[in-house]
């Protein structure tokens, strides 16, 4: 893996992080937002799935590829370069990490259940008593669950939903030591299991900028809830940019007299050319 280990850099690195992510998403205004458009596609027909296991692994399949698009763009606005279209899509290792956080994400989320399953039935009740949704349709048959009805999906599914599970995934990243895996799998494409090892090294290392990061989650699950989840559509490009900067950081040594592993760069940048 050609990149620099782990250093320690300032407490209120995370700040600085925040205003570089914006800066590299303004950068490639155009393709953040077209890229932003397809992502929000693919979100759509996922949900279209019938089989309830199926559509929410997908989903949670979705978020960390969604996530490593907008890594790769913040590294081709980093570098002043033009992506092209093929040089966004995963490869096999990415896919490989992807299926493994939406699996671990599943798993947590089937020990939650005793406490999720009563969040359901009551956001069932209130619904229904609301007048918003009814378990029966004027004709007598059973009506369509709350979240697959007319009114209530198109408003509820795309922020509450997804915003919901991107939090999670987020989170359970940042919990597991693995805010820095899908970045480094991204630009320097390591085995998995010594580059899950490197996570925890950083941490170490950094606390406060990572306490600064779960700050930042915080905030940002706050702003989900106060805007019914619609604001993920600009959390997950915000996320996928925070996670490269923060990287570069760390890892790369690009904001201190560390050498620029301009090598491991250009490496990259060959590799997704071809």
């Amino acid at each position: 893996m050609s990149a620099l280990g782990p250093r320690e850099v300032e407490p209120d690195a995370w700040s600085e992080w925040v205003r570089e992510a914006v800066r590299l998403l303004l950068g490639q205004a155009a393709w953040t937002g077209a890229v932003l458009a397809l992502v929000l596609l693919v979100f759509y027909a996922v949900h279209q799935l019938e089989w309830m296991p199926v559509r929410r692994f997908s989903m949670l399949l979705c978020l960390p590829l969604a996530l490593m698009v907008f890594i790769r763009l913040a590294w081709f606005a980093d570098h002043g370069r033009r992506a092209r279209v093929h040089q966004l899509f995963p490869g096999n290792t990415e896919l490989l990490l992807a299926v493994g956080c939406a699996a671990t994400v599943m798993a947590l989320h089937g020990g939650l259940a005793t406490i999720l399953d009563p969040l359901a039935g009551g956001f069932r009740e209130l619904v229904e008593q609301t007048g918003l949704w009814s378990p029966v349709r004027a004709d007598g048959l059973p009506a369509e669950p709350p979240l697959r009805q007319t009114l209530l999906g198109p408003i509820l599914i795309p922020g509450g939903i997804f915003g919901t599970a991107l939090m999670a995934m987020l989170l359970v990243l940042l919990a597991f030591g693995q805010w820095f895996l899908l970045p480094m799998t991204v630009l320097h494409h390591p085995p998995l299991p010594p580059a899950m090892g490197m996570g925890p090294r950083a941490y170490a290392m950094n606390p406060v900028p990572m306490l600064g990061v779960t700050g930042l989650l915080m905030i940002a699950a706050g702003l989900l809830a106060a805007s019914a989840g619609w604001l993920f559509i600009l959390f997950v490009p915000f996320f996928g940019a925070l996670m490269y900067v923060s990287y570069r950081d760390v890892f790369l040594g690009r904001e201190s007299d560390a050498p620029e592993p301009v090598e491991a760069e250009e490496e990259v940048g060959e590799e997704w050319q071809t």
